[in-house]
Order: structure tokens, then C-alpha cells, then sequence
């Protein structure tokens, strides 16, 4: 039987025992923030800064700090860890795929095989290279974010399998996201603006959330750093600063990543003020449905002269297709699979590395 606790920090969660199903509060409304940011650029787009894309990478560093305790510190076995990973992503994905491709082929509308393949494989921002995956006329753009998360849990699942310290783990994914950093200011002076922005939903760019988080959390957690208790806040205001159209693009795959991670590792240690902010329940609630709400959004977001509302009734019906999708499809599948294949998770021997 999986039980479930409702949490309001991160502390609270660090104390808690490794099995069940466990919500931390502040963790959904970090979440909740992020499809804020999402469904503000896509509906409304306030031109001044580039919401939506913070809104992902603020899911990724989220990502890349929960991957790392459970890989690396929990030890989670990976037989597990692909089975939950696929058990939330999968099922959704996979009706919103075959939805969107029928539509478009009700509408006419010109695609390929391929792009159904690459879709459905997390390669959709590869394969195919023509029609790309902002260029489709398929409403697929957004999984290009799925495509990079995917990828990440490869590359950190098989850095488990080396037996090494988490010291130089965490060093070692620090080094991986200053490759990324690296590259990106490579293609950054070589290629047009356009071009670049498209570079920036490659695995080899967007990765670097993830690695800075997972990483800088590793030593975080190791060397129990506190930080200040506003010090998150000031993290993410500065990250928002990063995203402003008149400032530089570079800041996004180089500043913004360590602001971000810095302050989704430390909310364990948030002010009282902001912990109020994160936990308040419209913002949770919002982090609960985020992945129905993101991987559906796109519809109402691409196909807009399918029904010509105002913008705040498609928010609103948006989130409420949403809030269906994770009731009647995200959740009980993820449970149902969860309870058959994966019901008492295993951890491996020898608990997490010093």
C-alpha cells in the first residue's frame, strides 16, 4: 500500500522515511511557478522577457536536484527508477501523441511517420532534422523539454553504475554542465540569433540545468551548506533577469543555470515569507497538475483558431483539461504501474557514497 505524506519543505522530506509516495509542499509550488511562467508566455508572451523558456528550466533544475538524491543518495535500484520515471512521463505522452497526430491528420495537416517515431522516442529535436520540431505543423514544439529530461536520466543512471565518491560525482556533473556552457558560447558567436535559439533546446545546451542542480546539490547536501534564508529568492529573481529580451542571450545558458540551481537546492532553508508563497494552495495545486497542464497546453497554445475565445477563458480551459488529464489518465496509470511492477522499490547495497 503506498502511503502518502504532504510535506511543506524540503527539511521536512530529508527527514522522512525513503519509501512511499511523498509531496513536498514548496517542491509543487516551485512547480507551479514554472507552469505559470509557461502558460504566461504561450497565452500572453509580455515581451520584455522569455517566460516560457524560464518556466522550463526552472523545471529542470528541480529535476536535476530530485534525480540526484534518488540515484545517488537513496540509491534507487534502476529497474525502479525507469519504471517510475516512464509510469509518470509515458502515458501521457503517449495519448497526447496519438491525439494531436489524429487531429492533424483530420485537419490535413502535413507530417511524417518519423515525426510520430521521434516523438514517441524522446528524439523528436533530432529526428527528423526537416520539418524541425519548432517548424512542424504538428502542435509537438514543447516536447523538445522531454526530449532533454529523457537524455539526462540516461546519462546520470549510467554514471550510478561507477562505483566512485559522491564528491566527484557531483564535480564531475559540475564539469559536464561547463562542457555545455562551453559549447554554447562556441555556437553562440558562430551562429545567427534564429539559429541559436534552436540550439538552445538541444540536449547538449539544455542539459546544463539539470547537471548544474544535480551537482551542485550532491555538495550541497554533502557539505551541508545553509545559505542564507533569502537566498533563493534572490536566485530566482536574478535568473528572471537572464531572460529579459534586452539583455544578452548568453546569460540564459550560463548565468541562469547556476542561479536557478542555487536556489532550487537551498528552498530547504527558505524564509518563512516565501515558504508562505510556495505553499500557498492554488500554487501547489498547479504544481500537482503541471505535467498534464504543460504536455496539453500546447493544443490550445498552437491550434488557437480552432476556437476563438478570449485569453483568460483559454487559460482557464487549459488547466481544467489539465486537472482531467492527471485524474483520469496521469495519476491512475502511474499508480496502476507503480502497485504491478514496481509496488516495494529497491535500493542497492551500500546506501549512498561519501
Amino acid at each position: 500500500m503506498l502511503v502518502t505524506q504532504k510535506l511543506t519543505s524540503a527539511s521536512d522530506y530529508n527527514a522522512s522515511a525513503k519509501t512511499g509516495t511523498i509531496r513536498v509542499g514548496t517542491w509543487d509550488g516551485w512547480r507551479g511557478t514554472a507552469i505559470l511562467l509557461v502558460l504566461c508566455g504561450h497565452f500572453y508572451d509580455l515581451e520584455w522577457v522569455w517566460e516560457d523558456r524560464m518556466g522550463v528550466d526552472i523545471f529542470f533544475v528541480l529535476s536535476g536536484m530530485l534525480m540526484s538524491t534518488i540515484l545517488f543518495e537513496k540509491r534507487l535500484s534502476l529497474k525502479d527508477f525507469y519504471i517510475r520515471r516512464l509510469s509518470r512521463v509515458y502515458p501521457v505522452l503517449l495519448v497526447y501523441v496519438t491525439a494531436i497526430f489524429g487531429f492533424s491528420w483530420l485537419q490535413d495537416l502535413n507530417f511524417s511517420h518519423s515525426e510520430i517515431t521521434g516523438s514517441l522516442l524522446f528524439l523528436r529535436t533530432y529526428y527528423p532534422s526537416e520539418p524541425g520540431i519548432w517548424s512542424s505543423e504538428v502542435a509537438i514544439g514543447h516536447l523538445w523539454s522531454l526530449n532533454v529530461e529523457e537524455h539526462a536520466y540516461l546519462i546520470l543512471s549510467i554514471l550510478t553504475l561507477a562505483l566512485i565518491n559522491r564528491k566527484y560525482i557531483g564535480i564531475l556533473l559540475l564539469a559536464l554542465g561547463c562542457g555545455s556552457v562551453g559549447l554554447g558560447f562556441y555556437y553562440y558567436s558562430t551562429l545567427s540569433i534564429e539559429d541559436f535559439r534552436l540550439f538552445l533546446i538541444r540536449t547538449e545546451s539544455a542539459i546544463v540545468f539539470i547537471f548544474f542542480s544535480a551537482g551542485y546539490g550532491l555538495l550541497k547536501r554533502r557539505g551541508e551548506w545553509k545559505g542564507h534564508p533569502v537566498l533563493p529568492a534572490l536566485c530566482l529573481c536574478g535568473g528572471l533577469l537572464c531572460y529579459a529580451e534586452a539583455l544578452p542571450l548568453w546569460l540564459i545558458f550560463s548565468v541562469s543555470p547556476v542561479l536557478l540551481s542555487i536556489a532550487v537546492n537551498h528552498l530547504d532553508n527558505l524564509h518563512k515569507p516565501l515558504n508562505w508563497i510556495l505553499t500557498v494552495a492554488p500554487l501547489r495545486y498547479l504544481g500537482i497538475y503541471s505535467y498534464s497542464i504543460y504536455i496539453w497546453q500546447q493544443f490550445f497554445y498552437e491550434y488557437a483558431w480552432v476556437y476563438p475565445m478570449p485569453k483568460p477563458l483559454v487559460s482557464l480551459l487549459t488547466i481544467a483539461v489539465g486537472v482531467l488529464s492527471y485524474h483520469a489518465l496521469e495519476n491512475p496509470v502511474r499508480k496502476f504501474i507503480n502497485t504491478r511492477w514496481s509496488k516495494n522499490p529497491t535500493y542497492r547495497a551500500g546506501g549512498a557514497a561519501q
